[in-house]
């Protein structure tokens, strides 16, 4: 009987003892949440998002909360709460992210300092059943103001299909500026050369686009705050020229199986496959190119107009809207984004202007393309070389010899498929090779202050 009640006592003593490191470990446990600002805020706007994670392994969250006060104005921030539905569990909540819209304007607060605290507590029966805490704290600016924008270029006359450049003054150091033309953004650049408030945007307006809904300047300044600002412009249509072409099964005999080992997705008949390749491929090449236009050098490289291939006569132009007829049936359209320039068969092909390689290799209906940056969002191509002669990350000069003109890609001869970019959308080279309408519509606008 006595061993039976020994044994008893200690069954209860260790009963006793894990029920006591459970509640120490648990219960009673004195470590504070975990808390983490994702984005600590230096300035807010009108409209701020503030994100907070916060952990919690042992007890589990209670609750976090968070309040903006600026002198008697304060902004109780909707606070996340969690009940304790079973006292040895607690919240059962371990882990979890929290994000508040703050707006700051709706609050009565104005332009200024401001403090924020950020407080997180678990579900400890530590000090009084409240559980420990976990608090951080910081000052805030204010800045609801909007930057200021003035327009200093005057020459906006804009053809479609073409490009024109403005210049402007913004107040404060933006987090992001340029210049909408309807859909499209172009991304603005310091002036080269100008004073620090000073901002240049290459524009273009795509060939299918006469009447753009939207054609403004934009500046967002640190506090996420924005301003618009519209600017005099004229866009000046022109009518495509439209182009029959013929296409034989001699000319599909001669590309179609090319582009099916390159391309083992399309299948079909030889019609059906120039079809896609027309289409779907042309798609793909055109985003392709887009894609390596995204980031310039914000400076200008180029220096004067652009170069023409040598002896060359000219082809097709910018804009040409192709009709594709096989056997007297038309089976398809498109749009000729550049210009064809045509000499003896492996001419010489020279770079446009002083620029930087970004793709060297084969693209799609283009064949082998050379493309350069030329600074400020300024790009130009080279395309059914038969031979490339640089290599991506190669700086190169005005007239340097970059490749040979072939028949690669889509090309039905040896030619030089030579286009122009402003930040992804393609333009007519025809202005690039004038010196005049350079002076008038880009240095003039570049010289301003």
């Amino acid at each position: 009987m006595g061993k039976f009640f020994g044994y008893t006592a200690l069954i209860v003593l260790a009963g006793l003892i894990a029920a006591g490191c459970f509640l120490g470990y648990f219960l009673l446990e004195g470590s504070p949440p975990d808390l983490q600002v994702v984005q600590i805020p230096e300035t807010m706007g009108r409209e701020y998002t503030l994100t907070v994670k916060v952990k919690d392994a042992r007890s589990g969250i209670r609750s976090i909360s968070a309040v903006l006060s600026q002198g008697d104005k304060v902004l109780e921030l909707d606070p996340r709460i969690h009940k304790v539905k079973e006292w040895w569990r607690g919240s059962g909540v371990k882990d979890e992210t929290v994000s508040w819209v703050i707006k700051p304007f709706e609050s009565g607060m104005a332009d200024g300092k401001a403090l924020l605290l950020i407080t997180a507590r678990d579900s400890s029966w530590r000090n009084g059943l409240k559980g420990n805490e976990q608090t951080w704290e910081t000052e805030v600016s204010i800045d609801m103001t909007p930057p200021r924008i003035a327009v200093k270029s005057t020459v906006h006359n804009i053809r479609t299909g073409g490009t024109g450049l403005v210049s402007y003054r913004v107040s404060e150091l933006p987090s992001k500026t340029g210049v909408w033309i309807g859909e499209r953004f172009f991304r603005g650049y310091p002036m080269p050369g100008g004073a620090e408030d000073m901002y240049v945007a290459m524009v273009a307006v795509p060939f299918n686009v006469s009447k753009p809904k939207k054609v403004l300047i934009e500046a967002v300044d640190q506090a996420g705050n924005i301003a618009r600002a519209g600017f005099p412009y004229r866009i000046l249509r022109k009518p495509p020229k439209v182009d029959k072409i013929n296409i034989t099964d001699w000319f599909l005999e001669q590309k179609i199986p090319d582009f099916m080992a390159r391309y083992p997705e399309l299948k079909g008949s030889y019609p059906e496959v120039f079809l896609e390749i027309n289409s779907e491929l042309r798609r793909r090449s055109n985003k392709e190119i887009e894609s390596y236009c995204k980031e310039s050098v914000p400076e200008i490289l180029w220096h004067g107009s652009f170069v023409c291939l040598p002896n060359s006569a000219f082809r097709a132009g910018f804009g040409d809207e192709r009709h594709y007829y096989y056997k007297g049936k038309e089976i398809g359209r498109s749009y000729h984004m550049g210009s064809d320039l045509a000499s003896v068969s492996h001419a010489p092909v020279p770079a446009g202007n002083t620029g930087l390689v970004v793709f060297a290799d084969y693209l799609g209906i283009y064949g082998n393309t050379v493309i350069l940056d030329h600074g400020l969002g300024l790009f130009s191509m080279y395309s059914h070389l038969s031979e490339i002669r640089v290599s991506a990350g190669d700086k190169v000069k005005r007239g340097e010899k970059i490749g040979t003109t072939g028949m690669t890609g889509l090309a039905g001869g040896d030619h030089l498929h030579f286009g122009m970019m402003v930040q992804g959308v393609f333009v007519n080279p025809l202005e690039w090779w004038d010196q005049k309408w350079i002076q008038d519509h880009i240095l003039n606008n570049l010289s301003v202050q």
